[in-house]
This record gives structure tokens, C-alpha cells and sequence, in this order.
């Protein structure tokens, strides 16, 4: 069968363009009983032993916690700061209340709390590296490394100094150096987001068998889709398609659902010359998502191929018809009007 000269298009590019779909997440919402905390803390103050009612109101207060009742959470804590502690418990308080406000994304009274546990113990590490956190996702760099190179300095095997270093480095865009810390803490301790950090940084610096490698290394141990299909990438970009496609089929066995790993199957199968099985990746594709014009467009490119000459023209319709971009409708139009004279 010929092909279509006139509207010849980069799938790779259409497959890009769909793929680049976010998806946001919905704050989880829990519903309680306003009478519960009251009687909680009634049935706490039976006891005359200040250690359980203070241990009570230290359980009650996790359980709220646990629900994501942060508001309630911090009450309960107000109830244990009436009370007299050692700096020890108070310390941990304190802490425990600062992580609840960064829970609540209020910083300021989060770092107010994290700066009360430091003024009772200076050499924590854990709450530097927490403001550190914090100055970080605020992107004040200066700050953030502060904070995490003096948690190093108190504790030179600390992890998250380390990486706190590293991602410092890693969001300025100086991958050298983020790779040179993210380098200093051991593999075997590595979690995805120092082994995504590190590969992007690789990308970054065009060092694309860097950057497959330590993916390939710690999906030795792990099973992650994100990182699996970030590795088929590398591989797509490498023209290395049987790397790749067996990549993004081990993905699809953790994620069935994962539009973008058909749309890339897809790719790869038509570049193979497999028009069926492209074919059958866009539907699966459009299963999932069928808003997307450019993969109406896909399939009836794939349909065309196929002999599928009815289905094609009624995908190339559906793209015109969806298209978000001047390009992909145009490219639908040329393809609709090739089809009608068919």
C-alpha cells in the first residue's frame, strides 16, 4: 500500500505532544465526630497518673495524625504543652508540631516549632535537615544548603544531607555537583527520587548511558513504572527500540493503565512496521484518554495502513474535530481530504 506522502508527520512528535499530560491528585477528605476529642481527653483526665495521660494524649494525637485531622492533631498537642516536660519530651514535641504544620504547608509556624526544638538541642540533624527541606521547596538555595551542609557537618553519614545537597544543586541546574553528592551516599541507600535526580542530571549533561545505567541498577531491586518508562525513553532517544519496548512492556505489567506507555508502544511498532499492533496501542491509548486529537490522528494514520480505510476517515474526522493545535488539525485536514478519495 502507498504511503501518505502529503501529510507525512513524526508520530514521535504527536506521541511527545500527548504524552505530556499531568495529572493532579485530590486532597483526600476525612470526616470526625467534634465530640470525639472532648471526650477523649474527658476519659484521659480519669486518670491521676500524669506519665498515661500524657502517653494517652501523645496516642490520640498519632490517631489524628494517621487520619490527616492535622488541625485536631495540634489541639491534642496544645493539651500536652499545659503540662510540664523534660527538654528531651519537649524537644520531641516540638518537632512533632512542626511536622504538622509542613504537613498543612504552613512553613512559618513550622519552622517556628523546628527552630523551638533546636534551641533545646542544637546538634539535630533530622530538624536542620527538615528546615533545609523547607528553605528548599521555597527555593532559597543559599539557605536550604546551609542548613543541610551543617547537618552534614554534625553527621557526616547523614543520607539526608547528602541528597539535601544534591537537590540543592540538582533544581540550580548544576548536575555535576548534584551528581557529585548524590554519589557520596551509598547505592544500597538510594531511594527513586536520588536515582530519577541523577539520570535527569546525566540527561541533562548528554551523558544518555550514565543515565540509563543507574536506572537499570536500581530497577534491579525496585519496581517502579515511573522510572521503567523513564528508561525506555533513554532508550527511544538512543534508537535502541528493543531496549526500549521491552521496557515499556515490563511497565505496562505494573501499570495497565499508563496512557503514554501505548502511545510510545505504539512508536515503536509502526517504526517496526507493525501497523496492527500500533494500531492496537492507540486504542488502548484512547481507552484511557480519548480527548486527545493527535491520538485520533495516530489512528487513523495506523487504520490507513492497515487497509482499515472506513475507520481511518472516521479517526481522522474525530482529530480534526478535537484538535487543541493549528498543526494537528491541519495535518487532520490534509489526511481527511487524501482518505475522501479513496
Amino acid at each position: 500500500m502507498n504511503s501518505i506522502k502529503v501529510y507525512t508527520i513524526s508520530i514521535f512528535s504527536l506521541f511527545v505532544f500527548c504524552a505530556n499530560v499531568f495529572a493532579t491528585e485530590a486532597e483526600q477528605q476525612f470526616s470526625y465526630d467534634p465530640k470525639e476529642i472532648t471526650e477523649s481527653l474527658s476519659n484521659i483526665n480519669i486518670s491521676n497518673n500524669k506519665k498515661e495521660r500524657i502517653k494517652e494524649l501523645e496516642l490520640l494525637a498519632e490517631e489524628f495524625t494517621d487520619k490527616k485531622l492535622y488541625n485536631k492533631a495540634i489541639d491534642i498537642y496544645s493539651e500536652i504543652f499545659k503540662k510540664k516536660h523534660s527538654k528531651k519530651n519537649l524537644f520531641k514535641y516540638y518537632v512533632k508540631v512542626g511536622d504538622l504544620y509542613s504537613l498543612k504547608k504552613n512553613y512559618v509556624l513550622s519552622l517556628d516549632y523546628y527552630e523551638r526544638a533546636l534551641s533545646i538541642n542544637k546538634k539535630s540533624s533530622d530538624v536542620m535537615i527538615r528546615i533545609g527541606r523547607i528553605f528548599l521547596d521555597g527555593n532559597l538555595f543559599e539557605l536550604a544548603e546551609e542548613k543541610f551542609l551543617g547537618a552534614l557537618k554534625i553527621d557526616k553519614h547523614s543520607v539526608g544531607s547528602k541528597k539535601g545537597i544534591g537537590d540543592v544543586y540538582y533544581k540550580r541546574g548544576i548536575y555535576t555537583k548534584a551528581i557529585n553528592y548524590y554519589n557520596k551516599i551509598p547505592k544500597d541507600l538510594y531511594d527513586r527520587e536520588i536515582a530519577r535526580n541523577i539520570s535527569r542530571s546525566f540527561i541533562n549533561l548528554n551523558k544518555s548511558d550514565e543515565a540509563a545505567a543507574i536506572l537499570e541498577y536500581y530497577l534491579k531491586e525496585h519496581d517502579d513504572s515511573e522510572l521503567m518508562f523513564n528508561l525506555a525513553v533513554i532508550y527511544i532517544d538512543k534508537c535502541d527500540y528493543l531496549l526500549a519496548q521491552d521496557w515499556l512492556l515490563k511497565t505496562l505489567k505494573i501499570n495497565d493503565g499508563a496512557f503514554k506507555v501505548y502511545v510510545y508502544l505504539a512508536y515503536i511498532y509502526d517504526l517496526e512496521s507493525k501497523y496492527k499492533e500500533s494500531l492496537k496501542m492507540l486504542n488502548k491509548a484512547y481507552a484511557l484518554n480519548s480527548s486527545y486529537g493527535a491520538i485520533d490522528f495516530m489512528r487513523a494514520k495506523a487504520a490507513y495502513k492497515v487497509g482499515m480505510i472506513k475507520e481511518a476517515k472516521t479517526y481522522a474526522n474525530e482529530a480534526y474535530n478535537k484538535a487543541r493545535t493549528i498543526f494537528v488539525k491541519d495535518q487532520a485536514q490534509k489526511l481527511l481530504e487524501y482518505l475522501n478519495k479513496k
